[in-house]
Formats: structure tokens, C-alpha cells, sequence
């Protein structure tokens, strides 16, 4: 009878339990950031069909009402007009609440006012005043017909987060031309996915971009009586 061999069983040594944390703690390291990544990228396609969305609420709004797009009540500051703000004109269009909010939107106003006012967040987008009233005795760009390059204005952008305009449902680019890139970011969110923001366009399509590809003064070339624009998506009459 052959002599039986004996197996012991042992248990990994600290060297080896070392290793193998090492390993796990450089893959976290590695994937992380592209999990992270990816988390953002889904978010702000989330965002994007929550804004192609809300332009087919407002194209559905137009083709019932002589092409007439929806007007502002929910002021920056805290004014409100209910029966003229656009979220709740859109409400019978547009139908799930989910759609107003950007799911990467972490502002605090949904559940507490900004101070000064007593209203709360209401949406995560806003309207561009160009489409509401006159601006230098030009328009308003008030009828889908009256838009000659819908593709390429801009109808909705991503509103703050914080400050008087939280609370809004419009913003003002015909009041950004000193200091754009500050006063822009007084009443959007700019880099809300990656360092760029979702855009609704006229036209209900959406595109997510960096703000300097969307209001952009050459000011090499410009004088305050005529502005160059390298461009300007807001502005129906420039807009490019």
C-alpha cells in the first residue's frame, strides 16, 4: 500500500492580502472616474430628452394657437404671474412633472425660497426673453413664423441654481453683451454636464454645448455702436 500524501490547507499570507487590496483599490482608482463619467453622460441625456420634451410641448402649444409661443411669469426676484408662466401654460402638453426638472439639478430653492422672496424652484429650464417682448424696438420673436433660422436660436436653456433667477422661468441674453461669461452664469447653468449645458432650439431639437459656442463677441473687431459676432444663438436676428 502506497503511502498516502497529506495536503494541509493554508491561508493567504499578509504579503498576498496586500497584493490582491492593492489590485482592488487600483481597478476602483481606474474605473471610478469612467463610472463617474458615464453617470454624468446619462444624466445629461436624461436632461436633453426632458428639453426636446418640453419643445414639443411648445410646438404643440403653437400649432394650437396661431403659432403663438408660451410668454414668462415666474420673474427673478420673485414676482409670479401663474396664469402667464410657461410651466404651467404647458402643463396639459408636456404631462409628467419629471420633464421640468434636470435630473443633474441640485438646487437648494425646491425646498427653500432664495432669500428676499418667498417662492420656491419651480423648473429647471428657462425661456429666452428674446421670444417674449420687444428688445431695442425689434420684435418679440413671438410666432414660430418669425423665425427665419429656427434651427440655430436658442429657445430653452438650463436655469441656475442659485441666486434671483432660480426662481425664474426666463432669462435675459439682450443683457449680457458687458462681461457675458459673469452675467451669463448669474442665470444659467453653463457647465451643468461636463463642462457644457443642454440647449433647446426653436426648431425642438437639442444640443448640448459649451457656452462660448453659443454667445461669442469678437472683440477684436467690434465697436459698442456694431457688434461682431463669432456667435450669438440667442438674438433671432443674428442668430448663427
Amino acid at each position: 500500500m502506497g503511502k498516502r500524501e497529506s495536503f494541509s490547507r493554508r491561508g493567504f499570507t499578509l504579503v498576498e492580502l496586500l497584493v490582491v487590496v492593492s489590485v482592488i483599490a487600483l481597478l476602483i482608482a481606474i474605473l471610478l472616474p469612467a463610472l463617474t463619467k458615464a453617470r454624468k453622460q446619462a444624466r445629461r441625456t436624461v436632461c436633453a430628452s426632458n428639453l426636446r420634451s418640453m419643445g414639443l410641448a411648445v410646438y404643440a402649444y403653437a400649432t394650437s394657437n396661431d403659432g403663438h409661443l408660451v410668454t414668462v411669469g415666474l420673474a427673478h426676484g420673485g414676482s409670479v404671474d401663474e396664469d402667464a408662466a410657461w410651466i404651467n401654460t404647458l402643463e396639459a402638453e408636456y404631462g409628467n412633472a419629471l420633464v421640468a426638472r434636470c435630473p443633474s439639478d441640485k438646487s437648494p430653492h425646491w425646498k427653500v425660497p432664495p432669500t428676499g422672496t418667498t417662492e420656491l424652484r419651480r423648473v429647471s429650464y428657462a425661456t429666452n426673453y428674446y421670444t417674449v417682448k420687444p428688445i431695442a424696438d425689434v420684435g418679440p420673436y413671438d410666432r414660430l413664423s418669425l423665425f427665419k433660422k429656427p434651427a440655430q436660436t436658442a429657445y430653452m436653456v438650463e436655469l441656475a441654481e442659485l441666486g434671483e433667477y432660480a426662481v425664474a422661468d426666463h432669462v435675459h441674453p439682450e443683457k449680457w453683451l458687458i462681461d457675458p461669461e459673469r452675467k451669463s452664469k448669474e442665470e444659467m447653468e453653463v457647465e451643468q454636464h461636463i463642462d457644457r449645458a443642454n440647449y433647446l432650439f426653436i426648431d425642438t431639437h437639442v444640443e448640448s454645448l459649451k457656452f462660448k459656442n453659443t454667445y461669442d463677441i469678437d472683440y477684436d473687431n467690434s465697436t459698442l455702436t456694431n457688434i461682431k459676432w463669432i456667435h450669438n444663438l440667442f438674438d433671432p436676428a443674428v442668430a448663427f
